[in-house]
């Protein structure tokens, strides 16, 4: 904003601020502009002769020749050299308007290029996204009456048409739902490794990008599970039952427990592990949704799984410079506790220590 009265037509013209108060594209500009009007009366013809040159210039954004012609004839019937000002040539006015119009026709070729990239997108996905970013969580509705807590570092994809003849989302990253019943129209879930079909029902649904497995965890109802495996298998899951879906083979997955395999009929063993959960009579205490309560719970858990929870948690960067750690597992569940605090309370289950830069964390091994 300007400090000092200015004087000039064109000064006003060219003037960011002030093509913002004859757009009434800026609440602080209209309001600082509105000031100086009423500080300085002197000027304003010269202010009024800006504005209309702005609409001039402006107006259903003609093509530059137009508003340069349009631009020449208001000049020229406005006798502007006998204003009390210093006197411009033609050349001078030209260049200020050329100026002005090549800067809005520059702005408003690339708004209308990327609204109509924009619009073309949209036609082509007709999808719309809600996101959040590591160290947030969501709720929302969706049209239908289904309810949906999002997860830090998530993603959830709505079909722009939902419930109008389906009810199609698609997830990254985890999310809990309270879907709404509509026996016309199935819930349909879709992630990387599996889809879910529900009438309605409560359950969470976890599928980071990177991480060994993804998971589904049903509260109330029933659900249909379509693995994307080489098997695709189809499952039905009742309520206190994860069903977790395996990106590596069992060989690489030692934390497996063979016991669990045998409750896989139909299964491919090496992709979908099922598992009946102890219900619980706090939900804040079922490990899968806790981070629903404000909760960070894990259990038996290795360090690779700890630090990419610890990550998306508290948004933070955690790195370490030592393979042997990626031995160490965990279980502790979190509240309150900052990232100091977490990492304070982990090193008295692991011996380990780390260095913290802001938000990034360097953890290495202790040295006995």
């Amino acid at each position: 904003m300007r400090d000092n009265p200015i004087k000039e037509v064109e000064d006003f013209l060219i003037d960011p601020t002030f093509q913002q108060y004859c757009g009434k594209e800026n609440e602080l500009s209209m309001r600082y502009w509105q000031r100086y009007i009423q500080a300085h009366p002197e000027q304003s013809e010269t202010i009024a002769q800006a504005k209309e040159l702005y609409h001039i210039l402006t107006a259903n954004r003609k093509p530059i020749p137009q508003q340069l012609e349009q631009l020449k004839t208001k000049l020229a019937n406005q006798a502007i050299p006998q204003l009390n000002v210093r006197k411009f040539p033609w050349a001078t006015w030209a260049a200020v308007a050329a100026l002005f119009i090549l800067t809005l026709g520059v702005s408003y070729w690339f708004l209308q290029s990327q609204d109509t990239a924009t619009q073309q997108e949209a036609a082509s996905s007709s999808l719309q996204v809600v996101e959040t970013k590591k160290g947030e969580k969501k709720r929302f509705a969706l049209s239908d009456g289904t309810w949906v807590t999002l997860n830090a570092a998530s993603q959830l994809t709505i079909q722009e048409d939902f419930n109008k003849a389906t009810r199609k989302v698609k997830l990254i990253g985890e999310a809990y739902f309270e879907v709404a019943k509509n026996k016309e129209k199935p819930f349909q879930l879709e992630t990387a490794d599996f889809d879910i079909h529900v009438l309605g029902t409560v359950f969470n649904v976890k599928s980071y990008p990177g991480e060994k497995e993804s998971e589904a965890y049903l509260l109330e109802g029933l659900i249909e599970m379509h693995s994307k495996g080489k098997n695709n298998n189809a499952i039905l899951i009742k309520p206190n039952q994860r069903v977790s879906v395996l990106r590596t083979t069992l060989e690489d997955a030692p934390a497996l427990q063979k016991s669990n395999l045998q409750q896989m009929p139909k299964l491919a063993a090496q992709e979908i592990v099922i598992q009946d959960i102890r219900p619980h009579a706090v939900a804040a205490e079922i490990p899968d949704i806790a981070w629903k309560h404000g909760r960070l719970v894990m259990d038996e858990q290795p360090f690779e799984e700890v630090i990419a929870m610890l990550e998306r948690w508290y948004d933070v960067d955690i790195s370490l410079d030592d393979p042997q750690l990626l031995d160490y597992r965990f279980t502790a569940t979190f509240h309150k506790e900052n990232i100091q605090q977490a990492l304070e309370a982990l090193q008295k289950v692991q011996p380990f220590k780390f260095n913290s830069y802001g938000k990034k964390i360097t953890i290495s091994k202790q040295q006995h």
